[in-house]
């Protein structure tokens, strides 16, 4: 009877979680306040605020990441700069900034 109730559960919680997929949000479309975010920084932008460590100045693409949270500003510099951005020499940033963007 135990291992009857234990499939049970198990199909009737495999059956709920295919019937109700997540959603992802549109961060390109909603904030929190439900005003329209800010457009994709350029490269340029984004470079100058990695050097000058200011990446929290860049939008916020994260809709559970709030501007007064303790870890704002580590998580848009992981974000945008990444875990090495001080590693970067900055004879690279410069051709970086100089070189033609590819996408």
């Amino acid at each position: 009877m135990l291992k009857f109730r234990i499939v049970a559960a198990f199909i009737l919680l495999v059956s709920a979680s295919c019937s109700t997929p997540a959603q992802a949000q549109n961060s390109a479309q909603i904030k929190q306040n439900n005003s329209l975010v800010q457009s994709q920084p350029t490269r340029e932008q984004i470079l100058n605020a990695c050097v000058q460590n200011q990446a929290e100045t860049l939008p916020n693409p994260f809709t559970d990441v709030p501007s007064n949270h303790w870890a704002y500003k580590a998580v848009l510099t992981m974000y945008y700069c990444g875990a090495y951005r001080e590693a970067t020499a900055p004879a690279l940033i410069q051709e970086l900034l100089e070189s033609p963007q590819t996408n």
